[in-house]
Order: C-alpha cells, then sequence, then structure tokens
C-alpha cells in the first residue's frame, strides 16, 4: 500500500510540474508586469524579414525534418515586446544591427489580449506549421545565445572537398539550441577572424575552441546549417562586441533610454511622483550615464508599444530622479533598475503599463529622423497590425 501511495504521489507531483510548465509556456504578457523567470517558449531560425522601425520581422524556422513545413510553410512572423531586446555579437543591437540571413534564438510568448492581430495569422492550411507564440522577450544571434551560456565548439575534422566542418560543443552546455557533434557547411562567404582581421578557413587549427554564427544551409529542412562567422580568439569577438556597443549607445542617446510607468501617485494640486522600470537590452553606459546626471532635470517622453515616439519636445515633462533602485533577480526584459520620479506637472500617458523613453540632460538633442515617429492617429492604427511581404 505504501508502495502505491508513493507512485500516486510521484504522479501527481509530475502531474503539478507539467501543468505549471504549460503554465509558463503559455503564459500572456501584461503591460503592467514583466514576466515570469523560465516562461514562454524558445524558438530560432534564419532573419529573412525585418520591419526596424516597428520592431517587428519573421524568422525562417530551424528545420525538424518535416518537408512540408520547408517546402510550403509561410514565415513565423513576430513582433517585439516593448520590454524584449536584441543582441548581437554580444551586445545590445536593434533589429535592423542584425544582417538579414543570421541564424537567432529568442524566447516567444502568445500575443498580450487586444493585439492578437498583431501578427496576422497564417492561413488555415500552414497553421499547423507555426507556432501561436509570436512576441519575443528576446532575440539573440549564436555567438551572444550560446557564449553567454558558456558553450562553445571545438573543431574536429574540416573537408575543404565537401566544405563540411566536424565541431562538437564543449564547455557548460546551453539549455536550448544544438549540443553534441555537429556537421556545418562552409563556403567562400564563411568570415574567419583572428586578430582583429579577417584570415583563411586554412588558418583553423583542428581541436581549436572557437565561437560561431550560424546560417542558411542546402539542408535546413534537416536542421543543418552554413556558417557565417568562425572567431578564433576572444580579442577579435570583442571588437566586434565593442563595435556594437557603441552603435547601441548612439541610438539610445539619440532615441533616449526606454522603459515603463510603474506606479503613480498624483499631487492633489498638479505634479505627482511617478516610478518607472528600465528597460532590459541597452548597453550598461547608457545607464550609467542618466545615473551620473541624476540630480539635474530628466525629460520623460510618451512612447507607443513599438517605442516609436510621437515629438520628443511636446509629448514630455522634466522631472527629478528622487531615488535610485537596484531590484536583485530582474525578470525577463526587466534591468533591474527602478527610477522614482518627481513631476511639477504631469501628461495623460504617465499611467501604470504605458511606455517611455527617458533622456539625461547631458545628452545632446537630436531629432528623430521623421519616418521613426508617429504623426497621426490614422498612422498609429495604420501600424497596429504587421503588413506580410
Amino acid at each position: 500500500m505504501q508502495i502505491q501511495l508513493g507512485c500516486l504521489a510521484v504522479l501527481l507531483l509530475s502531474g503539478v510540474h507539467l501543468l505549471a510548465n504549460k503554465e509558463l509556456e503559455n503564459y500572456i504578457p501584461t503591460a503592467t508586469e514583466y514576466p515570469p523567470h523560465n516562461s514562454g517558449v524558445y524558438l530560432a531560425g534564419e532573419l529573412v524579414v525585418v520591419d526596424p522601425i516597428n520592431r517587428r520581422g519573421g524568422i525562417r524556422l530551424d528545420g525538424d525534418h518535416n518537408p512540408k513545413r520547408y517546402a510550403e510553410g509561410p514565415l513565423h512572423y513576430f513582433a517585439m515586446l516593448p520590454y524584449g531586446g536584441v543582441w548581437y555579437n554580444g551586445a545590445p543591437a536593434m533589429l535592423s544591427d542584425i544582417p538579414l540571413g543570421t541564424h537567432i534564438n529568442g524566447y516567444f510568448y502568445l500575443p498580450p489580449k487586444g493585439e492578437e492581430n498583431t501578427i496576422p495569422p497564417p492561413a488555415e492550411k500552414h497553421r499547423s506549421l507555426i507556432p501561436n507564440h509570436n512576441h519575443a522577450v528576446s532575440i539573440e544571434d549564436d555567438v551572444t545565445f550560446y557564449s553567454r551560456q558558456g558553450q562553445t565548439w571545438k573543431i574536429l575534422k574540416i573537408d575543404y572537398d565537401t566544405n563540411k566542418l566536424d565541431a562538437e560543443s564543449v564547455g557548460t552546455p546551453a539549455k536550448h539550441g544544438i549540443h553534441g557533434k555537429v556537421t556545418f557547411d562552409f563556403d567562400q562567404a564563411t568570415r574567419v577572424w583572428k586578430d582583429a582581421k579577417l584570415v583563411a578557413m586554412k588558418d583553423i587549427q583542428l581541436g581549436a575552441e572557437v565561437k560561431m554564427n550560424f546560417g542558411w544551409a542546402a539542408g535546413w529542412q534537416d536542421k543543418e546549417f552554413g556558417l557565417n562567422d568562425i572567431w578564433l580568439d576572444d580579442a577579435s569577438l570583442e571588437q566586434a562586441k565593442e563595435i556594437q556597443r557603441r552603435k547601441n549607445v548612439r541610438y539610445n542617446r539619440i532615441r533616449w533610454l526606454p522603459g515603463k510607468i510603474d506606479s503613480v501617485e498624483d499631487f492633489d494640486f498638479g505634479g505627482g511622483l511617478v516610478t518607472i522600470s528600465l528597460f532590459d537590452g541597452v548597453a550598461k553606459q547608457i545607464h550609467d550615464e542618466l545615473h551620473a546626471a541624476k540630480d539635474k532635470r530628466v525629460a520623460v517622453a510618451a512612447v507607443e508599444k513599438t517605442l516609436r515616439t510621437w515629438r520628443h519636445r511636446s509629448d514630455r515633462k522634466f522631472g527629478k530622479i528622487i531615488k535610485w533602485e537596484t531590484v536583485p533577480n530582474p525578470r525577463p526584459g526587466f534591468s533591474g533598475i527602478l527610477i522614482h520620479m518627481k513631476f511639477p506637472e504631469l501628461i495623460h500617458h504617465y499611467r501604470p503599463g504605458n511606455n517611455v523613453r527617458i533622456k539625461s540632460d547631458d545628452w545632446l538633442f537630436v531629432s528623430v529622423p521623421p519616418e521613426e515617429r508617429i504623426k497621426s492617429i490614422e498612422e498609429r492604427e495604420k501600424v497596429q497590425q504587421f503588413r506580410l511581404p
């Protein structure tokens, strides 16, 4: 009897565990909170289409030995959540920074309520081929994704007659993605980096531990990959990372630092206290610069879910940071930084769940390119739904 009761308890616990996992996988994001840890689903594929202004795109999902998906299936289109971050070459990035043809890894959620049509569903005959999870909290190229988790690759064999390279994963296996012994394709377009410059394939030594970015291969249907980049040393990757980091700093100084309103306390006669959480996926230097100037005035502008602003000069107010707070173990999309601000005046947009962009007084004011701004209610409505190619 005790054995039977023990087995029943194990089955019940397993059922609860599976139910909890399913709930995390099918978590529906909301405007007022960040997603739980280990939620959403992992998806990967080749980046094929990008709408960088509205932070949307389309990927050709990794092959799964299903010829119907590869021959007939459409792209998996996605939208970045407002707090969704993008990384390329180990540094924060924008979707426009990732070259088309790059293999990416991401964590995706079901659409938030009211945004089910942001990404139009595929035709009925293709719906079994495309996941419903189409709002991304993170997008990373392979070198970022695997390096972050401690996985690299050891070169086992290079065949110049067939243009095949055999490698084996070493280090800490990544939670998702590919592991073990893998055969990759390479060709004359594969870039090999050593001493921060391009070298030849023949400079790769057997047994070397390297880092790589993948791309499309002729055997994609059967989960085969080509090689876009191979880094033979850390110095070469650090150079690429630094170049990308600087681009991200420049971008966010001009467009301002993204975050969302967490809470608002209105004063009786105007103004109020506003708590803002800063998004992840931004170069640390930007947060440091805002912190260094926190005793000066800070501008906070209204933005849409796509992080597009209207007019920085008119749709913003100046406030003062009265407290800078760091939260341990932040949820996905959250940098862990909370700023508590006091405003003499509040605009209607300052409400919990709404997104904002924040400007340090030390940053030069630069007008955002006109095509990036929302210029009318009609335009805002028009871009609610992703126009598929």
